[in-house]
Formats: C-alpha cells, structure tokens, sequence
C-alpha cells in the first residue's frame, strides 16, 4: 500500500488521536499520514486533490467562525475542490445532517462520524474514504 496523507482539520485533535493512530497501525499497517490543522486558516485549499487523500472536519454547533467546518465543506464544495465523497465530518452533534442539508449540501455524499469515535467503526470509514 502506498502512503497517503489525510487532512483533518481537528481543534481537539489530542481527544481522537488515540483512535485514528490504532487505525493507522491495524488497518492500514502505519501507511497513513496525518496532517492536522486546528485551524481553517492554516491550509491552502489550492492542492487539496494533490496533496490528500481524505479529509476529515470537525463540526461543532456552538461556535460559527467565517471559516468553521460547515464553511470548509461548503468551499471544498462549491469549488469543486475535492471529492466530496471522500470527505469525513467528525461531530458529537446529532443535527449536523440537518444543518449540512440546509447548506445545500448532499448528505449521501458525505460521510459523517459521531464522537466518541472508536479505532475501529474509523477504521472501517477510512477503508471506505480511501478505495
């Protein structure tokens, strides 16, 4: 398997990184890199098709910034920068579907994963994300 670089844009990231290292290292025999970003503004979305093979966004309801992860998703989107199948949300909130579909964002098309995550059901999204 060749190595491919994940994007995940994680401000918590110390809560899950248990959980995707033992994926990395069960499922993937340690061929995954992880670049973690806590914030939007660390990240050119110029090469994102280039640079990863996946991308995680964390989503939390509480805060809106201009830049949260309900408006990454959106850019990745409507900039056709990413196959949106290919993208993760990470969230511990149940309304994030709802509040994606009113953004006018296909929810068949992403993947989304509540919090507490296990290395495992991660394991099994991360071989879904990466076929």
């Amino acid at each position: 398997m060749n190595t491919k670089t994940i994007l995940i844009f994680e401000d918590e990231w110390n809560t899950i990184k248990g959980s995707f290292e033992l994926a990395n290292i069960y499922a993937f025999e340690d061929q995954l890199r992880f670049k973690v970003k806590a914030k939007s503004q660390d990240v050119s979305f110029d090469d994102l098709r280039n640079e990863y093979s996946a991308i995680f966004v964390d989503i939390t309801l509480a805060k809106n910034t201009q830049l949260d992860g309900f408006n990454i998703i959106k850019k990745i989107s409507d900039e056709n920068r990413f196959d949106l199948n290919k993208v993760v949300v990470l969230t511990g909130n149940n309304k994030v579907e709802e509040k994606l579909n009113e953004m006018q964002l296909n929810t068949d098309d992403i993947t989304i994963v509540y919090k507490p995550v296990d290395f495992e059901e991660l394991s099994d999204v991360l071989r879904k994300v990466l076929s």
